[in-house]
């Protein structure tokens, strides 16, 4: 019997350069927490794998001073306020006095000089009592952002100083993909491209992205720049740290003659050959032909020798032809 083929007709085409960089994601803020002041752990309310949102109390410090400070200055605060009310009714009596003629002008100026004496002590108490709120508060240690805590690096009991980390938080949205490129690539490169991530939790998937920055810091001696990738599609299984590669599509500036890869007959050998359809209009038969290959991309392969623009090669049914053989087309 005559065997059933499926063909297609070589055509040109632009040459894709199909780029495959490894690299690893990397979250937007990832941060080691510390106190702003110094102090005794007194309470820690989260640990290690913990999500938090930002705002949420993650530690406080033994605060028993600075709330008797606090307390002190408030009462000084509002002792002084006492005052400059006392000093200003005093300041009224004696203005009143005055215009009728009954004490003299000199006890105004002295009643007023008690006025500005006595709010300068009250500014001053005001800033003192603003001053220890502000203290106290940073005995409280919140979180500055969205995320997970990744690490906890504090006890109880413990004394911490500012700059100590005590807290690793990591944001666990907007997540990038960072990969080392060769910079003999960076002007092919352009922000906002599209591109596509692969990961090892979704084998066989390519996720969507951009190109959200070229970074062009290069490492001197790697030869290598940064590209930062984008996913474009949210809700994706992935975690910072995790590795992932980066698929990026580079125009050759080429025009080249394509088959599809279905096409091709590969030998142990490495030779490589395609099957042509040869039509005369009343038989159908095939011969084989030995082509020379370059780039792969998209399920298309450059053919740089073998084969010319309008020939028709076999994609489906070529497993097992023989030189000569009479073939049809498959319904």
């Amino acid at each position: 019997p005559v065997p059933p083929v499926e063909t297609e007709t070589v055509r040109e085409s632009p040459v894709i350069r199909k780029l495959e960089l490894s690299g690893s994601v990397s979250s937007p803020h990832a941060s080691q927490i510390s106190t702003l002041v110094e102090g005794l752990v007194s309470t820690v309310h989260y640990d290690s794998g913990a999500y938090v949102k930002k705002g949420d109390l993650l530690l406080e410090l033994d605060s028993e001073l600075e709330e008797a400070a606090f307390e002190q200055a408030q009462a000084q605060a509002a002792q002084a306020a006492g005052e400059v009310k006392d000093a200003k009714r005093r300041l009224d009596i004696a203005a009143n006095l005055a215009k009728r003629k009954y004490g003299p002008l000199n006890e105004v100026d002295a009643r007023a000089a008690e006025v500005e004496i006595d709010t300068a002590t009250l500014d001053g108490f005001r800033a003192e009592q603003k001053r220890r709120a502000v203290v106290l508060d940073r005995h409280r240690l919140t979180a500055p952002f969205d995320g997970v805590i990744s690490k906890r690096m504090v006890e109880v009991g413990q004394w911490v100083t500012p700059g100590t980390a005590v807290f690793e938080l990591v944001a666990m949205k907007n997540f990038r993909v960072d990969v080392p490129v060769p910079q003999d690539y960076y002007a092919k490169l352009r922000d906002g491209a599209d591109v596509a991530i692969e990961i090892d939790t979704l084998p066989g998937e390519e996720i969507p992205a951009k190109i959200g920055a070229l970074i062009p810091v290069s490492d001197p001696d790697a030869r290598t720049f940064t590209l930062r990738v984008l996913p474009t599609r949210s809700n994706i299984p992935i975690t910072p740290g995790m590795s992932a590669r980066v698929l990026v599509d580079l125009d050759t500036g080429r025009r080249d003659v394509v088959v599809s890869r279905d096409a091709l007959i590969r030998y142990p050998d490495g030779r490589i050959t395609v099957w042509v359809l040869n039509d005369d209009g009343n038989k159908m038969s095939v011969t084989e032909r030995r082509i020379e290959v370059g780039l792969t991309f998209d399920g298309l392969v450059q053919v740089l020798a073998g084969l010319e623009e309008g020939e028709r090669v076999v994609v489906r049914g070529n497993e097992s032809l023989r030189e000569g053989q009479a073939v049809r087309l498959a319904s």
